[in-house]
């Protein structure tokens, strides 16, 4: 029966490839469906232009890998809604945001969805799982699932073939091995994005994509740094140490460099300060029953008068991770429960936010302010006629964060807010969050310098660093009056006016390199008053400590109840 199987298909297909019989190669190309089903079309077509499978066979094979695996995503969703599809191991596959999300479209689109999400990348993950979770028609599902494989197989696996019948004939058959793989990578990238023009939300989300590699502002940290680096790496030889910069702040651990607390800092910050009223007042509550820390909140808020809103973050945080505006104690309560390290609560300042970077070589009188950054916040109106995504994807800064936002606001994202409705994507804060900034170095005044220089001296063991701070007005900024210190960040803190949008990015490259320049000076300098240097040993036992720590993420928490506060970028 095998024989006469093999001799049928022999009739239809080429010779085998690579010692593999036709039906090896179609299984291979099944089983291939259940890691990428674009990238296992892409294959068939490809190895039909090259004479290897005949393309009806490959078709066959990727619709029914196709097939299978979806529908083996609709049985986990199905038989485990309750305990295992709610569990960790989940998570690496596929967010509860993007659950929740196609939850959401299965119940309000219902079959539209699923047969859009077979030419949408990245919705059929979340789609099918939830398909099966909300109990989905088994029926119905199976036939929309088919009709879509039906008509999404052929087409990228024609697109395939169509594209390896012209290139493969400009190559020997020897280079084969090379054009082949070339090609694959080539036609699924055209399979991940080209369904994205179709749709008017999928381009705008490739305007996404192009908008970020276009600004610099919006670059991953590595790629902005990578010229920084080696700046640094001229600096490490010309001060004859690597890690000299980090006794820059002999005040704080490693200056800064990796898992600092907020809450010693401010503490040496504030102590024999006489102006540590310019800190904005604030307590820390240790690990414990969320109840008890609670308690020891509204207790610091009683004795200092306060009221909500209330700030809370972790004493070890970057990038505003974790911070968030607390309006209620049920609020409250939930954060001190989902963040269970020591975290630290801080009086809501009003006002205008600014980022002021301050350098001062140990020995000297005064220092300088090398850089000040206003913060905006950022908001959108709504029109009463398009959901939160699509104000988002229409405006032209937001499209940037398109995919933060999209996680940040997913139980509202298909929400239609109301006419002239705010809604505060970025309520002032951090810049890889949503906030704006602005270069704001022409309100620099020899009194504002003053006041800074005032707050910095009684704290001996810092010169490097950033003021994340609030002031009621830009004249009280050029005045140095009612300054409000949130946070004091180390070494890594950047001289944040660079990310105006507008801000040539050779200039912010000059910059950057200009304060690190200044913070080797002073790790010199405190290394000839007698400063130990940090070993590499010790540097590299930070940063596995930091890569390690469990940072806390409270922006999809509060979404809807609370936002991202003011603080360190």
């Amino acid at each position: 029966m095998q024989t006469w199987i093999d001799s049928f298909i022999s009739m239809l297909a080429p010779a085998s490839l690579m010692g593999l019989s036709v039906i090896q190669v179609m299984l291979v190309l099944v089983l291939a469906t259940f890691i990428s089903e674009d990238l296992a079309c892409v294959s068939a077509g490809l190895l039909a232009a090259a004479s290897q499978l005949n393309l009806g066979l490959g078709i066959l094979a990727c619709a029914v890998g196709i097939w299978s695996s979806d529908m083996l995503l609709y049985a986990v969703g199905r038989g485990f809604r309750s305990g295992l599809l709610r569990g960790a191991w989940i998570k690496r596959w596929v967010s509860a945001e993007n659950l929740a999300a196609g939850e959401k479209l299965i119940a309000e689109k219902g079959s539209r969805f699923l047969v859009a999400s077979r030419f949408l990348p990245g919705s059929r993950l979340p789609g099918y799982l939830a398909a099966g979770a909300l109990r989905y028609p088994f029926a119905k599902f199976m036939l929309i699932l088919a009709f879509a494989v039906a008509i999404w197989t052929p087409l990228l696996c024609l697109l395939s073939l169509a594209f390896g019948m012209t290139v493969l004939p400009w190559f020997h058959d020897w280079r084969l091995w090379i054009v082949i793989p070339v090609a694959w990578v080539a036609l699924a990238t055209a399979a991940k994005f080209f369904p994205m023009l179709l749709t008017w939300r999928g381009r705008r989300l490739l305007l996404s994509r192009w908008v970020r590699l276009t600004r610099w502002e919006f670059w991953p940290s590595w790629a902005f740094y990578t010229p920084v680096a080696l700046w640094i790496f001229w600096l490490s030889l010309r001060h004859r140490s690597l890690t000299v910069v980090t006794i820059c702040n002999p005040g704080i651990p490693l200056s800064g460099l990796a898992m600092e607390s907020k809450s010693g800092i401010l503490t040496a910050l504030g102590k024999d300060n006489p102006h540590g009223d310019a800190i904005a007042t604030w307590t820390a509550l240790p690990p414990g029953q969320p109840e008890a820390r609670l308690a020891a909140l509204l207790s610091f808020m009683h004795v200092d008068g306060l009221s909500f809103p209330i700030v809370l973050k972790p004493d070890v945080g970057e990038r505003g991770q974790g911070v968030a505006i607390i309006r209620d104690e049920a609020a409250a309560l939930r954060y001190l429960t989902e963040c269970s390290d020591l975290v630290i609560a801080q009086r809501y300042v009003g006002g205008l936010e600014f980022g002021v970077f301050y350098s001062r070589q140990p020995g000297a009188v005064r220092g300088d302010i090398l850089s000040i950054a206003q913060k905006h916040p950022f908001s959108l109106r709504g029109d009463g006629e398009h959901t939160l995504e699509e104000l988002v994807l229409t405006h032209p800064r937001a499209v940037a964060m398109a995919a933060y936002f999209a996680k940040k606001f997913a139980h509202q994202y298909t929400r239609i807010p109301a006419l002239g409705e705010e809604i505060k994507l970025a309520e002032i804060g951090t810049h890889c969050r949503g906030a704006i900034f602005t270069d704001a170095r022409r309100y620099l005044t020899d009194a504002l310098r003053q006041s800074v220089d005032d707050l910095t001296q009684p704290f001996s063991g810092f010169h490097y660093g950033r003021y994340d701070l609030r002031v009621p007005s830009i004249e009280d900024l050029k005045a140095g009056l009612n300054l409000q210190v949130l946070e004091l960040n180390g070494m890594t803190a950047e001289p944040v006016h660079i990310y105006d949008p507008s801000y040539p990015i050779i200039q912010a490259w000059r910059d950057v390199s200009a304060g690190w320049s200044a913070a080797y000076a002073a790790g010199s300098a405190m290394r000839a008053a007698g400063h130990p240097v940090p070993s590499l040993r010790d540097i590299r036992s930070a940063l596995q400590q930091h890569r390690n720590h469990a940072w806390f993420e409270a922006d999809t928490l509060f979404s809807s109840t609370a936002s991202p506060a003011f603080t360190h970028d």
